[in-house]
């Protein structure tokens, strides 16, 4: 199962990526729903390689949680793999340069199950797919706004 996103960010294509690519992000809002998350390896800036390991509660059961970045291309594409309790996930952020000041950030996340509890829990997402989409949609454009702020500010 496939969602898709996008988002129109105000700033410079290299200025997006770099902070799109900064996972910090990420792990903060990861972390602000209830997930333990933990580098492995302690680094510091983000490559092909860097991972992070942890758990996350989903539908009331704790379950592992793993993922790896398997692609960065700066001012292209990032690609992370993740695997999470039976299912595993790729989630591929690009960036398009719409213009020297705008930049569209593309976001897909794409879902396969490899268990029957992940089967059934992807059928839910089915069922609330437009929630799904919103909230990914939503996480994007609060991302973007960041972006845009921080660019503003002579943060570039």
């Amino acid at each position: 199962m496939k969602f898709k996103a996008a988002e129109d960010v105000d700033a410079p294509i290299d200025f997006v990526s770099q902070r799109m690519c900064d996972f910090s992000q990420f792990e903060a809002d990861v972390k602000g729903r209830g997930a333990e998350l933990t580098r492995v390896g302690n680094w510091t800036e983000p490559s092909v390689g860097s991972r992070w390991r942890g758990s996350v509660q989903v539908r009331g059961k704790v379950r592992k949680i793993e993922a790896e970045v398997a692609e960065l291309e700066p001012k292209d594409h990032a690609l992370i793999d993740i695997a999470v309790g039976g299912m595993e996930a790729k989630y591929l952020m690009s960036f398009i340069s719409l213009s020297p000041e705008v930049t569209r950030v593309a976001a897909e996340l794409d879902l396969k199950p490899k268990t029957l509890t992940a089967r059934l829990i992807l059928q839910t997402m089915k069922l609330a797919r437009g929630r799904v989409l919103q909230r990914m949609t939503a996480n994007l454009a609060r991302q973007g706004n960041q972006i845009e702020a921080e660019w503003r500010r002579g943060g570039g």
